[in-house]
């Protein structure tokens, strides 16, 4: 009878277990997302889906066909929407303007089986320049965006016409650890991650969110911060989302790989908002320091979002340099 009982586990590792087994069935009995709608439906007129790599991207061009290229690319939380203050600035001045929603944003696709990093947003860069039969295109990257405008670069420097560089992370950027990217691929607490981020995530939170980012937040009207929600209306946001979580420990760039940046220096625009919180003006400061030749403009006063939040002098400014560098050879 004693050894019976020596034998027997200790009841709080059996409740332990028992905790642990029903955390991992659970998420799979919790609703997850209501959100349902078709790309498709939210699309707009001249937005246009084409398959790339694998995955349904989605994008809007303006311009003439045959004008010289600039491919605009957002960052976090962001979209081809991120851009709609420009775009058409950019091609009433003759260029062809073209903005696309990253794998996992937007209204592209979000699988969980695609490729979320930055490299992969880079290549992704080159598979739509070549679907669209251009050679060569001026980047514009704001944000998370500039990281993935700097992997353009290294991995397809023959590609580049030139370099703009928004509120860019890029220097100091880091994504999770890889710890981190382990535990979210693990999928019952994938599934917790979902129902959680469903659950949190309110079209008012994320307006609260958007405002974060700018210093003058009276000019957002009702429709821009339903273009904010919209992309979270589309079934596997989230799975997008924690995708960009799982494959993030990738994006970082060494010392060595920034400093590469510098032959497109002379080529190369950075735009700041000097009270960006996001990305600090000092971090655009040092990126120009570390490429010298590189144009650096600030504005007084504004926040993470100067595209939108000074959308006139973006855009004089983003033209003017195109009108010197958009021809370089």
């Amino acid at each position: 009878m004693t050894e019976k009982r020596k034998r027997r586990l200790p009841r709080w590792l059996i409740v332990v277990a028992i905790i642990v087994i029903v955390l991992m069935i659970l998420p799979y009995f919790l609703p997850v997302t209501a959100a349902n709608a078709d790309p498709r439906a939210l699309a707009d007129p001249n937005g246009k889906f084409v398959r790339l790599n694998g995955a349904e991207i989605y994008y809007v061009a303006y311009g003439e066909q045959n004008a010289p290229a600039v491919i605009f690319l957002h960052g976090l939380f962001g979209s081809a929407f991120s851009w709609r203050k420009n775009l058409e600035a950019v091609a009433a001045a003759g260029y062809r303007a073209i903005a696309f929603d990253r794998v996992g944003a937007g209204l592209s696709d979000k699988r969980e089986s695609l490729d979320f990093s930055h490299a992969a947003g880079a290549d992704l860069v080159a598979a739509l320049l070549d679907a669209l039969q251009i050679e060569r295109a001026t980047i514009v990257g704001h944000s998370a965006g500039g990281n993935v405008l700097a992997h353009f670069a290294l991995r397809h420097p023959e590609r580049v016409q030139a370099l703009v560089i928004v509120d860019g992370a890029i220097i100091g950027a880091s994504g999770a650890p890889p710890f981190v990217s382990a535990l979210v691929a693990f999928p019952p607490i994938q599934r917790w991650a979902r129902v959680l981020l469903n659950a949190l995530l309110t079209e008012a939170r994320l307006a609260e969110a958007v405002q974060a980012f700018y210093v003058k937040k009276d000019w957002l009207t009702e429709a821009d911060l339903a273009g904010y929600w919209r992309p979270f209306q589309v079934a596997g946001w989230d799975i997008g989302l924690l995708g960009l979580v799982r494959d993030a420990a990738a994006n970082k760039l060494s010392d060595d790989q920034v400093a590469q940046l510098a032959k497109f220096a002379e080529r190369t625009l950075i735009i700041w908002g000097e009270a960006d919180t996001v990305t600090p003006f000092e971090t655009g400061r040092e990126l120009a320091a570390r490429l010298p030749g590189a144009q650096l403009v600030s504005y007084a006063g504004v926040g993470h979002q100067p595209m939108e939040e000074l959308a006139d002098a973006f855009n004089r400014d983003l033209i003017a340099f195109l009108e010197r560098y958009s021809q370089v050879k």
